[in-house]
């Protein structure tokens, strides 16, 4: 039996090389012949670098979820002979679904991943309005909201698909989107709730969003302006 003679562990016949400090192995006695394997194996492993498979990660979520909501719809049943509650449950599966499939079925378009996920998040809320009676606030109050989440979701897409992007007329163009849903969301409260149209809060807000937007959005529209700041923000001092 043999020793590194640097750190003293102990080694095999057949190493080479110290396992522990990499220090050369030089034994005399050792002809080189019928040498045995090594008692430390020379595959390793990087563990950092190694990917993870994200379809199949998320074919095992699913399947822990889906398993969960089966088990909820069955108690469902066997507690009063008919499917009510888990209904909830069984949208918010189906909603998730959507959400991953993409990854399921490598959608590459983001487009259509994205029409995919407005649509299932429309319909999930219908379900629930329909086992609420609630089909009034859906059409008046919610669909309305939704369309126009929908439309500034696109533009979102839009915007990150360039190659060149203008984060400040981003900034400008989210600011008013913003001003403006809290408009319409005050404006549907007033008609649904109250029945009479008073704009008190969201015009409280709207000064500031939309100083702040047009701020934003002349910074966008002056680009020696912006190599300007650019360049005080990142001098060297």
């Amino acid at each position: 039996m043999s020793y590194c003679v640097n750190c003293g562990v102990k080694l095999a016949a057949s190493e080479e090389k110290c396992p522990l400090c990499n220090t050369v192995v030089i034994n005399p006695n050792e002809t080189g012949q019928d040498k045995k394997e090594g008692a430390y194996s020379p595959r390793f492993e990087d563990y950092s670098v190694r990917k993870i498979n994200v379809k199949y990660l998320v074919q095992i979520i699913l399947s822990i979820i889906g398993i969960g909501v089966l088990v909820q719809t069955l108690c469902d049943f066997l507690i009063s002979f008919s499917i009510s509650w888990s209904l909830y449950a069984i949208g918010a599966f189906g909603l998730l679904v959507c959400f991953v499939l993409p990854v399921l079925v490598k959608i590459k378009s983001p487009y259509i991943a994205t029409m995919i996920d407005l649509v299932a998040i429309a319909l999930y809320i219908y379900m629930i309005a329909l086992m609420t009676d609630g089909e009034l606030w859906y059409y008046e109050f919610y669909l309305p909201l939704h369309l126009l989440s929908s439309i500034y979701v696109w533009c979102m897409v839009i915007f990150l698909r360039k190659k060149r992007r203008n984060y400040f007329r981003a900034g400008g163009a989210s600011l008013l989107f913003v001003c403006l849903l809290l408009i319409l969301v005050e404006l549907l409260l007033d008609v649904f709730i109250v029945g009479k149209v008073y704009l008190i809060w969201s015009l409280c807000c709207a000064p500031l969003l939309l100083a702040i937007a047009v701020l934003l959005l002349i910074i966008a529209a002056r680009p020696k302006l912006r190599e300007e700041m650019s360049r005080r923000l990142y001098m060297n001092y």
